[in-house]
């Protein structure tokens, strides 16, 4: 029997339920195009792809709002942004800070600068890697209960269930979409058995997991 995590924006969570993926970061790689007519937010005038994205994002495109819009743009945008990263190094510096990135706002700002010495300007200037010794107090509270939730970063993940046994990767590996396979042996009224848990990740960070 499997159960599912939803994915919904919120740090804290439990359960599990369905839960859907973002669109573009390695699952999908389209380009959206938008109207700039008043009734963009009906779907009888959205069009094929942007319809789809709003589906990834957890969006209802029968029920957009403006700040939905917004959101659609921006995650379209950032995909944009990604496939101009011309060289293996830029790629890189992109991927090792991924994780670390707060929204999509984030990823426009850092991959609008059009150069590798730049863009570690705003790093240094942002004090991104500091984010990563500084996590929020729900982040070490998770770490010490060995729990997660979505939007933990992937080096959280390590530090409360420690290395996976298996990681799979979706799309190209710079935008860390990835599933990870946990075994655990979990208490029940029948004594202790042997639990199968995967978790995706979308940018580095959680969005649902699985359990078998």
């Amino acid at each position: 029997m499997k159960s599912v995590l939803l994915l919904i924006p919120v740090v804290l969570l439990s359960g599990c339920a369905n839960f859907q993926r973002s669109t573009g970061s390695g699952y999908s790689d389209s380009t959206t195009q938008y109207s700039s007519d008043s009734r963009s937010g009906d779907s009888n005038y959205l069009d094929r792809d942007t319809r789809k994205t709003a589906y990834e994002m957890g969006k209802d495109p029968t029920s957009l709002t403006s700040r939905d819009i917004e959101d659609i743009r921006n995650r379209q945008k950032v995909r944009e942004l990604e496939r101009a990263l011309g060289s293996k190094k830029e790629r890189e510096q992109y991927s090792k800070i991924l994780p670390w990135l707060k929204n999509d706002e984030e990823k426009i700002q850092f991959l609008s600068i059009p150069s590798i010495e730049g863009r570690q300007q705003w790093i240094n200037r942002n004090e991104i890697w500091s984010r990563s010794q500084a996590p929020q107090q729900e982040m070490r509270d998770l770490v010490e209960t060995q729990d997660i939730a979505v939007g933990m970063p992937q080096e959280y993940v390590r530090r409360s269930w420690g290395e996976p046994l298996a990681v799979e990767v979706s799309g190209n590996p710079i935008y860390k979409n990835e599933r990870w396979k946990y075994q655990r042996h979990v208490s029940t009224s029948s004594g202790f058995r042997q639990e199968t848990r995967f978790v995706y990740f979308e940018g580095g960070r959680v969005v649902g997991w699985e359990t078998e």
